[in-house]
């Protein structure tokens, strides 16, 4: 509703005067718009506000703002797709606009909101971070309030945190990851199929950020990658988060190739990693890199995994780590200095009952088993791991000094594969 100057005013903005028949003074004649269109913007007010319009009560203006009928609705949407509609239809979000929403089901992860059918935004904590499970409870109300230039809804009234507090994850909690149909800025990595906001992560790096915006719990993030090619390393943070389990469509479908000068999966850090059901490649330079490496307290165990090519460093190693290989194929023309290393206290226990299959030539220059500096490692016995194909490796069966320890429970000295004796020395032991 626009101002309606008086009848014959040529200024949109002139005012209305009295009439004085003292003077002969002509009051200002009011057009039909000055009298209905408020009128009508008041009954609207109340019909939208849920009121029935009523000449026995002046204070329905009051009343409708008290009820908020035009700034709330009631959710119809499905878990974690919040849908309302307003009286009257909002046409767009507006920057610092507010809701009352009446949720329908808990939310179990990320949300997101949409409002009279228009393109649904994210519903984020205040500073950002993702909702937890359970920040929208069922049957209760939400304050929701957009933020125009990062494009989402606050959540008002959650356990809001003060600057220094690290989140945890509330249930165990899945990402996705897909090189080819992710985007890490258009979608939030909560689901494999795209249906924005959500949709996969297009690299780990992104799933990796995400997953440390959380700190350690009793539950796991799962990051799950798509079938296809990741030219990028997976690497934890110096930091204590959740653990993680990695995991692809298939160690002859998901491949993760690392890149140079860095391991292609390295743990730090105290963190706990479970690598599955993929096949890794190392780029070159400086480490050297490895294929799974654990340092400074993390852990890494892995399950139906493959390694191919050229392996500038060594396939396990264990600096200051804890790694826990399971089955796992050496593809045809792979090679690497050495495929277990212990090092500085780190610690190689191979898993009970694993397979390690060697499809083709793999040529080893250093040894096939290493520990030094007090590192060791260990073969459960009985479920004593197998080697199939153990004759196309080229390399010497092991190598001890300094005080490493390799223990094979009296498996003996060609436990090993590899088409050379083993080597001890500097107070290395091998059992």
């Amino acid at each position: 509703m626009k101002y309606n100057a008086p009848y014959g005013v040529s200024d949109p903005n002139g005012p209305y005067i009295n009439g004085d028949p003292s003077t002969g003074q002509m009051g200002s004649i009011p057009p039909a718009a000055s009298i209905e269109y408020p009128q009508r913007e008041l009954v609207n007010f109340f019909t939208d506000a849920g009121l029935v319009p009523d000449n026995a009560d002046l204070h329905q203006t009051s009343k409708s703002v008290q009820s908020a009928g035009v700034i709330r609705g009631i959710d119809s949407g499905a878990v974690n797709i919040l849908s309302i509609a307003l009286t009257p239809a909002l046409t767009a979000y507006i920057d610092g606009m507010f809701v009352w929403v009446r949720v329908a089901i808990t939310n179990t992860g990320p949300a997101v909101l949409s409002i009279n059918g228009l393109s649904g935004k994210n519903i984020v904590r205040r500073g950002g971070p993702a909702l937890q499970a359970g920040d929208l409870p069922g049957g209760y109300w939400a304050l929701l309030v957009y933020n125009g230039p990062h494009g989402n809804f606050e959540l008002y009234g959650a356990s809001f945190a003060p600057a220094a507090f690290v989140p945890i994850l509330a249930a165990n909690t899945n990402l996705y990851v897909n090189p080819v149909t992710g985007d890490d800025a258009l979608y939030d990595g909560s689901q494999a199929v795209v249906a924005a906001p959500h949709g996969p992560f297009r690299t780990i790096v992104r799933a990796m950020q995400e997953t440390f915006k959380y700190g350690p719990s009793v539950y796991t993030m799962t990051i799950n990658l798509s079938a296809g090619t990741f030219n990028e390393p997976c690497v934890t943070p110096n930091v204590i988060g959740p653990s993680i389990i990695v995991k692809g469509a298939g160690p002859t479908q998901t491949f993760v190739m690392g890149a140079n000068n860095q391991h292609t999966f390295l743990c730090t850090s105290a963190n706990n990693m479970v690598v599955r059901d993929l096949c890794t490649q190392t780029g070159t330079g400086q480490g050297p890199p490895c294929n799974f490496a654990a340092s400074s307290g993390g852990s890494i165990a892995t399950i139906n995994t493959a390694s191919q090519g050229a392996t500038a460093g060594y396939i396990f190693e264990a600096y200051g780590g804890y790694l826990y290989p399971g089955s796992h194929t050496f593809n045809t023309g792979s090679s690497c200095q050495e495929l277990f290393a212990a090092f500085f206290s780190g610690f190689i226990g191979l898993q009970q009952g694993s397979v390690f299959n060697f499809a083709g030539s793999m040529n080893v220059t250093a040894a096939i088993a290493v520990a030094s500096s007090n590192g060791s490692i260990a073969v459960p016995v009985p479920g004593a791991p197998t080697f199939p194909g153990a004759g196309f490796v080229t390399g010497q069966k092991y190598f001890a000094a300094l005080n490493g320890v390799i223990n094979t429970q009296g498996s003996g000295a060609s436990y090993f594969p590899g088409n050379q004796p083993g080597v001890l020395t500097s107070g290395g032991q091998y059992n």
